[in-house]
């Protein structure tokens, strides 16, 4: 793997790892204010986590998780064993049988921006 790939990996992980802490952060309805006080962290610093910037330190990490109800592995789980067109297939089916669906899955949406 070449530099420019392991350099894209790490911003990708970093990425998503942020998008996991912030998906969990607001399934339980806390704010970043509220969750950085929970773990004794600045703010501006857990912004920069959960918008892909920095990584979490290790002790961070298992703070975050250990407040947000959820295993540290779950904030680095990434399943990607179906196609795009698979999963889009999916998530139409899905909001054609059930119209309830359809806010809570553009609520997710909104939170990725």
């Amino acid at each position: 793997m070449g530099l420019n790939a392991k350099m894209t990996v790490t911003k990708d992980l970093k990425i998503h790892i942020g998008q996991k802490i912030k998906f969990f952060r607001k399934k339980i309805s806390l704010s970043q204010e509220q969750l950085a006080e929970m773990i004794n962290m600045e703010t501006k610093s857990l912004s920069r986590i959960e918008s892909g910037h920095n990584y979490p330190m290790y002790e961070n990490l298992i703070l975050i998780s250990s407040a947000l109800g959820v295993e540290p592995w779950q904030l680095y789980y990434m399943e990607n064993s179906k196609d795009t067109d698979a999963m889009k297939n999916e998530i139409i089916s899905a909001l054609e049988e059930d119209k309830s669906k359809i806010l809570p899955i553009y609520q997710y949406l909104l939170m990725l921006k």
